[in-house]
């Protein structure tokens, strides 16, 4: 089962596939968007540092994609057993 993150854009979810590029790096890739283009045009991969730094694959400015991702993110809790 792959890991995939949800994120409120635009009023809208969209769905992230999260895969380990290497051992602090971690790649996001649109899922299951049919029409990616124009006005509803979303970037479609995203990269991500342990470090807290992200990346977006597209010259436009994302920021308040950035800022759903990183409040999806800081929700994300661990739980010793």
């Amino acid at each position: 089962m792959a890991l995939k993150i949800m994120v409120l854009y635009k009023d809208a979810p969209l769905v992230y596939d999260v895969t380990r590029q290497e051992d602090d790096i971690y790649q996001l890739r649109l899922f299951g968007q049919k029409d990616n283009s124009g006005e509803g045009y979303v970037p479609e991969k995203m990269v991500i540092r342990k470090k807290g730094k992200i990346w977006v694959s597209d010259l436009e400015n994302y920021h308040d994609l950035v800022n759903s991702l990183t409040a999806e993110i800081s929700q994300f809790r661990s739980e010793e057993i």
